[in-house]
């Protein structure tokens, strides 16, 4: 069986599941779970989806109310598509491609990477549809975007990938009207929202157009107890998000870190929430680790250089638009030099 119609298949399995889910959401997402389990390979799916059934055998999980909001106000066809862009491009298909690429050319390729786009640049998509084809190469299907300017300039460059899991995070106060109108035509992107004091109506307007969404904080050490406390993700569950996210600033200490990632864990784990606790930082790394370890977490600025993330140590100088990447992951996180 080819991996298109190995997808398609899936694919009409879970429209078809989905037909009972404003008739008993409950029903219908035990039965994804199941036919999940059912297709699952990997490792990592596997897992996943043992720990959301054991999850669900809990009948007063507040994930149930979740789904069910979920399934209501949020466009089907962009659920699925989604979703089988994450999950079965990024974490069956393409980890395939990234477990071979590292068995045949020792190259640890992460499963997602980040990048950081200048929205004012004029031609986004000559300077960037070369990275996304690189990627996919390499089995990189999942990519989560940042800019600090206009998030509707990004549009065309994910609407030219409907095979990858685009995850787009922005400032609230860019969330308009005329961007959520230009968002619904894509089926392939979940929408992060800067955690501020304009979130509440840039969740609203994203609520009414049927858009997938969810909110994002990036905390520095003073600033963790507001998560810590179970505020933030309260505010989340008010804000109807499936899922609530939080980054560590780069100066943010080890131990702050490792607190707030166990609270997080803590809270998933017990499902304290109408939404589902993530941190973008650990939980990355954990589904890297268990594709193909030891994972890497990489991402790019504006300009092209690399994170300052170090390899043993010593910073990274490597830049995207004038190096490969396949080239720039072979000199900076082959197996060889990692062991």
């Amino acid at each position: 069986m080819t991996v298109k119609t190995s997808r398609i298949i899936i694919k009409t399995f879970v429209k078809t599941a989905l037909k009972d889910a404003d008739e008993s959401p409950e029903r219908c997402t035990r039965n994804l779970v199941d036919m999940a389990l059912h297709f699952s390979k990997g490792r990592f799916q596997q897992e996943f989806f043992e720990m959301a059934r054991t999850m669900l055998n809990n009948d007063n999980s507040p994930y149930y109310p979740l789904i069910e909001d979920t399934l209501r106000h949020m466009d089907k066809e962009k659920l699925i598509e989604f979703g089988m862009n994450l999950g079965y491009n990024g974490c069956t298909q393409g980890a395939h491609i990234v477990r071979k690429i590292k068995r045949t050319e020792n190259i640890n390729v992460p499963w997602l990477f980040f990048l950081n786009i200048d929205s004012s640049y004029a031609d986004l998509h000559s300077r960037y549809q070369a990275i996304f084809d690189q990627g996919k190469e390499l089995g990189i299907y999942v990519y989560c975007l940042y800019t600090d300017g206009d998030p509707e300039k990004l549009l065309p460059l994910i609407e030219h990938n409907p095979d990858c899991a685009m995850i787009l995070l922005c400032n609230s106060a860019a969330v308009t009207e005329d961007f959520a109108k230009a968002a619904e035509s894509l089926n392939n992107m979940l929408i992060g929202v800067a955690y501020d004091d304009n979130t509440d109506t840039a969740c609203l307007v994203l609520r009414d157009h049927r858009l997938l969404y969810s909110i994002y904080r990036m905390y520095t050490d003073t600033e963790s107890d507001e998560i810590l406390s179970g505020s933030y993700a309260r505010f989340a569950e008010e804000m109807h998000c499936p899922f609530v996210a939080v980054l560590a600033d780069p100066g943010c200490s080890a131990s702050v870190r490792k607190n707030v990632y166990k609270a997080v864990v803590g809270a998933r784990v017990a499902q304290k929430y109408r939404t589902i606790p993530i941190d973008l930082f650990y939980d990355i790394e954990r589904i890297g680790n268990i594709i193909s370890p030891p994972s890497s977490i990489i991402g790019f600025k504006p300009d092209g250089s690399i994170y300052n993330i170090g390899s043993d140590g010593n910073p990274l100088e490597h830049n995207i638009f004038n190096e490969s990447l396949r080239d720039i992951l072979k000199e900076s996180f082959s197996i060889d030099q990692e062991s």
